[in-house]
């Protein structure tokens, strides 16, 4: 088939046809490429958008543990170390001696034996005073809140011209551990 086209059709096709490569060269490529880049942006951002997402939902996780762990530290520090059982004993006894009249108070606390439930402190206790005096010592010793053994008593004359008496004590106390006192 054969196109029979004059020389003005002619020039007005190929001004269409240079139009055409011009429109393609000069809008249609270049409008081409600003659009494949905007939308590997757009990849880009919707992966990033993915991602914070995704990282929103570990840190909530994370933040999430990090709530249930305080809550669980926060129960043990409430609870005292070890040595705040001793330390309290100690000062209990020291306090009622006083209260009792004795004087000359010497505590000198054993090394403390973990027990599968308890803690065994043995105690050593030196003082002096009236009979009355240490026997209101023991007495208030016994009553503490804790279960007290009274291994020993030692008395003695302090002088022979006083009615004072030195007293040696020994006894052992048990306190719930702290492992256990949950």
């Amino acid at each position: 088939m054969k196109l029979d086209l004059t020389k003005s059709s002619t020039s007005i096709l190929l001004v269409i046809l240079g139009l055409l490569a011009t429109f393609v060269m000069l809008v249609y490529l270049p409008l081409n490429r600003s659009i494949a880049a905007a939308h590997d942006a757009l990849e880009l951002k919707q992966s990033l958008v993915s991602q914070e997402e995704s990282l929103l939902a570990q840190i909530q996780r994370h933040a999430q543990e990090l709530e249930d762990v305080k809550a669980y530290t926060k129960d043990w520090e409430e609870v005292p170390n070890a040595n705040f059982y001793l330390s309290q004993l100690l000062g209990e006894i020291s306090q009622h001696a006083k209260q009792a009249g004795t004087d000359a108070l010497r505590l000198e606390p054993g090394q403390v034996i973990e027990m599968q439930a308890v803690q065994r402190i043995p105690v050593r206790l030196g003082c002096s005073g009236t009979f009355q005096e240490i026997h209101d010592l023991v007495g208030r010793i016994e009553s503490l809140p804790y279960k007290i053994w009274l291994r020993q008593i030692e008395l003695a004359p302090k002088s022979e011209q006083q009615r004072d008496l030195t007293c040696e004590m020994e006894f052992e106390a048990f306190i719930v551990s702290v492992k256990n006192s949950h």
